[in-house]
Order: C-alpha cells, then structure tokens, then sequence
C-alpha cells in the first residue's frame, strides 16, 4: 500500500490510464518507484490473469509493452486468446498481418496459429487474403475489408473483372451519348447552349445505372466515377472537373465515322496539288497565298 491508500494494482492501472498506448516494463518501473519488485511482479500478473491489462511484445527486444485492455472482453478465453482478439480488433477493416500479430503477442508461431483457429472456429475473427499478395491478414468477422485489401467493387476472386468494367463502360457512354444528341437536337444553333446541356453529373449516370439494373452489386459514386475515368481513357467520353467542391460531369465524346473523315481529308487541296513537295510556309509557292486553300477555307472545308 503506498502512502496515498493506492494498492500496488490501482497504482499501475494509475500509471497505464496515462499512457493508452502502453508503457514498457522498464518505463513502468521508473514511474512507480515506490513500490516493492516483488509486490510490482505480482500486481502485473494479477491484473495480467483478470484481463483488466495485456502484455504486448516489442519487436527485435525482449523488452514487452503493458497496456489497459479498452477493447471487448471474451467470454471463457484464455489470456493468449484475449490478446490477439484485441489486436485483430483495433486492427479495424484493413486487419491486421499474421507476422504482426506474432511480433507483437510475443506468442510462439504454433500457439498464435493456434489461437487463431480457435477463434476462426468460434466464428469471431476472419483470414483475408489481400489483392496481389499471398499474404494474410486477420480482422473481425462482422467488419467489411477495406477496398484497399480487397482490389474493392471490380475485383472478383483477387482478378480484376474486365468483363463487367467493360459493360458498364457501353452503358455509361450510350446514356451520354443519348444525352449528347438529345442537346445537339433541341439546340441546333446554339452551341454554347447544347455543349452546356451535354454534361451528366456523376450522380446522374449512378442514378441511371441504378435504375437499369445492369450492376450485380450496389455501385457507389467513385465507382461510377471510376468507369468514366475509363471511358475517357478511350476516347470514347471527356471530362469536365468540379470546381469549389462541386462534382464532376461528363458528356460523350464527338465520334466522326472513318468515312466522313475519308471525304474529308479528300477536298483537302493538298491532297491533290501537284506542287505539295515545292510548298512550303514563307515560300513562293505557300499556304498563305493559295487560291485552292483560300476557297476551300472559305467554303467550311466542303469544296
């Protein structure tokens, strides 16, 4: 009992409410130096035994870490099943690695594996195997892997789905598409106008293909965002950012048919000018003083 009433337990418990992430044993012994070796050994194992703190091992010492267990207590687990629920737990949706959860228990590689099946047996904790690793990694049951672990919505069995992505790619560029052609159409003298009117939010495409119902799985807006992204990878849309915290909107790109493109470069006068190899920009023979190029400007490229 120390001068104050404080049993050798309340005493450390004083000093780990402090330090929520934990103290070391030699930390722990310079901040209570007024208790007995002895009586300090048997308080640590006590609490130790009721679960009220956990031992953590310190990676590349013999040194190990005490703390306050804050986390869910098991009913009926061992001392060694308690210690690595609770690092699983604090882990959250992105789980915690095996090596760390070895490096960090102190425990022996087949007592931790042990454990672990105990609790994967119990249905408590679950094994995730991350995108592009054969590593796995430990969290609880009931929480959602993070997109980060899982390669997130176009992932299936740890292989992007290309398939799908492309799918969704024709759906969004038709339903921009439609869009596009129906502002062109009511606007056909204002281009201004038409282009504005062109644009789809992302909200708009999600809400669409919400409505078709051509996803297997519920898509949020950074999904939706993620298939325009591709779209405009491919020519086939373009963007236009938000600005002061505004989304984004997209409209399909202009597509020109190979054969209107073929006429084209036809009426080009180039492209039939005998003397194409002797003109040349600041020459005699230039662009800037053609008779053919000159009509051909004049007539919007159709001569």
């Amino acid at each position: 009992m120390t001068s104050d009433g404080l049993g050798p337990e309340d005493v450390i418990k004083q000093v780990l409410e402090k330090f929520k992430a934990g103290v070391s044993n030699e930390d722990l012994i310079l901040l209570t130096p007024n208790l007995d070796p002895k009586c300090r050994e048997n308080a640590i194992n006590s609490l130790l035994s009721s679960g009220k703190i956990e031992m953590l091992s310190t990676t590349g010492s013999n040194s190990f870490t005490l703390r306050l267990c804050t986390g869910t207590k098991l009913a009926g687990a061992s001392p060694e099943e308690q210690l690595v629920y609770s690092l699983i737990e604090e882990s959250g949706n992105m789980g915690i690695w095996i090596r760390d959860i070895r490096d960090k228990s102190g425990l022996a590689q087949t007592q931790m594996r042990r454990v672990l099946k105990v609790l994967e047996q119990k249905k408590i904790v679950k094994s995730v195997k991350a995108v592009g690793t054969t590593k796995k990694c430990y969290m609880l049951s009931d929480l959602e892997a993070d997109s980060s672990l899982t390669g997130g919505t176009f992932f299936s069995d740890q292989q992007l789905d290309t398939q799908f992505i492309q799918t969704l790619v024709q759906v969004c560029v038709q339903m921009l598409l439609s869009k596009r052609k129906a502002a062109e159409a009511n606007y056909p003298t204002d281009f201004f106008t038409a282009r504005e009117n062109s644009f789809v939010k992302i909200s708009e495409v999600a809400n669409y293909i919400k409505r078709a119902g051509v996803s297997r799985i519920p898509l949020v807006e950074s999904d939706v965002e993620s298939i325009l992204e591709v779209a405009v990878l491919d020519g086939k849309a373009e963007k236009r950012p938000g600005f002061f915290g505004q989304e984004g909107s997209y409209r399909a790109a202009k597509v020109v048919n190979s054969r209107t493109m073929t006429n084209l470069m036809n009426t080009v006068p180039c492209m039939h000018c005998p003397l194409i190899n002797e003109c040349n920009i600041g020459h005699v023979i230039s662009p800037e003083n053609c008779e053919h190029m000159e009509t051909w400007c004049n007539s919007g490229g159709t001569v």
